[in-house]
């Protein structure tokens, strides 16, 4: 069992005890704000069951029938925290909203308070740890985890304020209302976490990676190719797949340029410090290229090198290299 493993294992057990807690929590005192608090605490344990599997499955070596890895799955896992959390805001709305007719006097608002505040510290506190370990180990599943008990925190101060106001004015309809806008709070996170996940699903662009992707490859040396286009990445959980064209002499033969093409990913991976692999395809240069091209000792040169254009977000993922108008390098 890996690192992610098991701080998965502990997010299980301490979301299992948590329920425990505030289901009792509940059945002291019968109030809707304990029972909403209680209702995210019943996703807790599911997420966090997933989350299990999901970082002992993505951990695992790419193999013949997932040649890609397995890393994929933790956007599932983020998908289903998602779902699963505004599942939950809505029960806790359908709970909450008839009390403000039929409203109940909680009972031994003491206890409660003192076992929802427990719980809410320990979320506070593993829900940092998970989101700490989540950027170390590069996992988007340990990181939602953490951010949904952290939102799980903020639930159980919204209870306690709630119940504390009961206590202190006995208006009793706070405690519905601390409900619902319990429910309230866990929907927009619920909604983000979901986002992010059909995001990850469709492999949508990720601008701060693909920027992280271009400042490195500004560092590398580029005296013998230019004109990087056709950025593409794809990220597998740790794991990035990344698709690059770059433009080199036409006069090169393949063991030339098969030896800048394992240069420039060796060189791209380092200096991102990511795990993954890259695929070059090398695009032979035409006499438009011409100007744009640094290389010193060309015998083929048409036209003098005038500068190399810059190499921004909006030109490496372009189709086609920026070249001079009327280039017309092969877009295969």
């Amino acid at each position: 069992m890996n690192h992610s493993q098991r701080t998965a294992a502990t997010a299980l057990l301490i979301s299992f005890l948590l329920l425990l807690g505030k289901f009792t929590a509940y059945y002291l005192t019968d109030s809707k704000a304990v029972l909403s608090d209680a209702i995210e605490s019943i996703i807790n344990v599911v997420t966090a069951t997933f989350l299990l599997f999901s970082v002992t499955v993505g951990s695992q070596p790419a193999d013949k029938c997932h040649p890609y890895g397995h890393g994929k799955i933790e956007s599932f896992s983020v998908g289903l925290e998602g779902g699963l959390i505004l599942l939950a805001g809505i029960v806790i709305l359908i709970e909450a909203i008839p009390a403000f007719f039929v409203p109940m006097p909680p009972q031994r608002l003491n206890t409660g308070l003192i076992i929802l505040g427990g719980a809410g510290f320990i979320n506070l506190v593993f829900g940092l740890h998970l989101i700490q370990q989540g950027k170390k180990h590069k996992s988007e599943a340990l990181q939602a985890d953490g951010h949904h008990l952290l939102t799980d925190f903020y639930t159980s101060g919204g209870v306690i304020i709630g119940l504390i106001g009961v206590k202190i004015t006995g208006w009793l309809w706070l405690d519905p209302l601390a409900a619902c806008l319990v429910a309230i709070n866990i929907l927009f996170p619920g909604a983000k976490l979901l986002r992010n996940a059909t995001r990850d699903l469709m492999n949508e662009a990720d601008p701060t990676l693909l920027n992280k992707i271009i400042a490195a490859l500004n560092q590398i040396d580029s005296s013998t190719w230019h004109c990087p286009h056709r950025l593409r990445v794809i990220r597998s959980g740790t794991y990035h797949h990344i698709d690059l064209h770059i433009t080199v002499p036409n006069y090169w033969t393949q063991t030339q340029g098969h030896c800048v093409e394992k240069e420039v990913a060796r060189a791209l991976l380092e200096a991102m410090g990511e795990e993954g692999d890259v695929m070059i395809h090398l695009d032979p240069c035409r006499p438009t290229c011409c100007s744009c091209c640094p290389m010193a000792a060309c015998p083929i040169r048409g036209s003098a090198f005038q500068q190399k254009p810059p190499w921004t977000l909006e030109n490496i993922v372009a189709q086609a290299p920026n070249c001079p108008a009327g280039s017309t390098i092969d877009k295969r």
